[in-house]
Formats: C-alpha cells, sequence, structure tokens
C-alpha cells in the first residue's frame, strides 16, 4: 500500500469521527504518576489504573475504577471505587455530571497496613469542542477518614468514533498526579 495513501487515511480518521453526545459505556485504563505531599516528605510513584462505566439509559450510569501505584519508600496503594452518576445534557456537546459513589483505599507500608471505605461525590462538565477533542473538568469530593476535596482536567482525542486517547492532571493542596490512557467505548452516544 502507498505510504500517502495510508497517512491521508489517518490523518481523515478525525473527521469520520460523530461529534454527537456522548457515550458512557466505556472502559479505560492508562498509567498514573503521582506525586505527595506527606509533611514530612514529598513522595513519588506510579501505577496502574482501571475504569468502566455502563449506561443503564440516557441520563444514568454506573461506574467502577480500580487503581494501584507503588510509592518511594516501599508504600503501595490500592483504591476501589464504585458508584453511580446522572448526567445533564445543558447545550449540544456539553454535559453536566454528578456522581456519587463508595470509596475503599488501602495503603500498606514496611510498618503497616490501613484500610478504609468512605464516600465520594464528584460533579463536572463533559464538552466536545469538536468532532475529535473531548474535554473534561471536574470537583471531586472524598471522605475517608479525613475529606478530601480535589480537582480534575482530562482531555481525549478522538482518533476513532469509539476509541481516544487522552490524559488528565488531579490536583489538591498537597497532592498532584497526571496519567495517559486509552478509552474505548461501547454503547451509542446520546
Amino acid at each position: 500500500m502507498d505510504p500517502k495513501v495510508l497517512i491521508m487515511g489517518f490523518l481523515a480518521l478525525p473527521v469520520l469521527a460523530s461529534a454527537q453526545g456522548f457515550d458512557y459505556t466505556y472502559v479505560e485504563g492508562g498509567y498514573v504518576n503521582s506525586e505527595l505531599d506527606t509533611g514530612l516528605a514529598n513522595v513519588d510513584g506510579d501505577g496502574l489504573g482501571l475504569r468502566g462505566s455502563l449506561a443503564l439509559n440516557d441520563k444514568f450510569h454506573t461506574f467502577a475504577k480500580h487503581a494501584t501505584q507503588d510509592l518511594d519508600l516501599d508504600v503501595d496503594t490500592t483504591e476501589i471505587e464504585i458508584g453511580a452518576g446522572r448526567s445533564w445534557r445543558i447545550r449540544e456537546n456539553v454535559d453536566f455530571i454528578g456522581e456519587i459513589s463508595w470509596v475503599n483505599a488501602e495503603v500498606d507500608t514496611p510498618f503497616g497496613n490501613t484500610d478504609e471505605d468512605g464516600f465520594g461525590l464528584g460533579a463536572g462538565l463533559r464538552a466536545r469542542t469538536n468532532s475529535s477533542l473531548e474535554l473534561e473538568g471536574r470537583i471531586n469530593y472524598v471522605d475517608l477518614n479525613n475529606s478530601d476535596t480535589s480537582f480534575s482536567l482530562l482531555g481525549r482525542y478522538y482518533l476513532w468514533d469509539s476509541f481516544a486517547i487522552g490524559g488528565g492532571l488531579d490536583f489538591d493542596d498537597d497532592d498532584t498526579a497526571w496519567n495517559v490512557g486509552v478509552r474505548a467505548e461501547f454503547g451509542n452516544r446520546d
């Protein structure tokens, strides 16, 4: 096959992506890198995250998330989150999302382990700027042993109608994390 035809076909893929609505049935996974300020020292680490969502209808969805990280000083973390959400169409290609969840966080250290359960609340906007680019901004509240409010900024570039590459940034007063990954969508955009 002629390389020029292959390159032109690849460049045309974003034009083929639909700009209609959002899909809330998907699975995504990727690499996570974190820097935590513990008060005594900065701790760095990285790991993997996996999240899936299932649309129940055009307004409600359920989701689950699992993330693990290996941090400095022989510290390992595991987080599991299971919840439900609702989306409201604000205008064409812009949804407001609200979510509630159960959260479990486990921290393993050389000096002992902690395992905490709590709840999470999230709210944000999901917007398609064109047929290929989606942006999302969120505020997240998690109440475990201590409560924490964080902010998330995410971007996804759709190579095909149902497959995107993306990245994001999560931050609060003491912690910063960035991630890169892929998303495959399996439902219909509403």
